[in-house]
């Protein structure tokens, strides 16, 4: 048995998030809007859909960076357009914590918590986030900030990192 999605509908925003990584959908198989003749006569498959796979993750990027967040109805889409099941691109998403699968505001601030940022302070960090903002995951002034895994900046720890969606 396969997640679904449903009826959910990707926004306008997240079709052009997608649709500029892949181009425009070739047929309503894919998410267009129009149905042609040729729709009831093929699909995509086999090895011209496995070729595309390699795009979930610059996908799930497109959608997580213009929009902040990625949508039920922005996965399903994707989905549709790479041929990829819709548990599949769930359980990339959740993997990365730079990704959310909620609504939050368009600026994030990632604060790593793992061995060398917390040998070098992030605890600290995360507790004066904590008193200054809100707490962790909680909207303050239209960003958020939250623990997160390694960001890469060992050598500068402890890390953060801002990201702000659309910009």
């Amino acid at each position: 048995m396969d997640l679904h999605f449903g009826d959910s509908k990707p926004t306008d925003e997240e079709r052009e998030a997608v649709d500029a990584l892949l181009g425009p959908p070739e047929s309503a198989w894919e998410g267009a809007d129009d149905r042609s003749d040729a729709d009831l006569r093929w699909a995509r498959g086999g090895r011209e859909a496995r070729e595309r796979r390699d795009l979930l993750l610059p996908g799930l990027h497109a959608l997580n960076d213009r929009v902040g967040w990625i949508s039920e109805g922005g996965l399903d889409y994707l989905c549709r357009r790479l041929t990829v099941p819709p548990a599949e691109a769930y359980g990339v998403a959740t993997f990365y914590a730079m990704f959310s699968l909620k609504p939050r505001p368009a600026t994030v601030l990632h604060v790593c918590t793992d061995l060398a940022c917390t040998g070098s302070g992030s605890a600290a960090l995360c507790a004066d986030l904590e008193r200054r903002l809100a707490p962790a995951g909680t909207p303050a002034g239209g960003a958020v900030w939250q623990p997160s895994p390694c960001l890469g900046l060992c050598e500068r720890a402890p890390a953060a990192l801002a990201v702000r969606a659309g910009a």
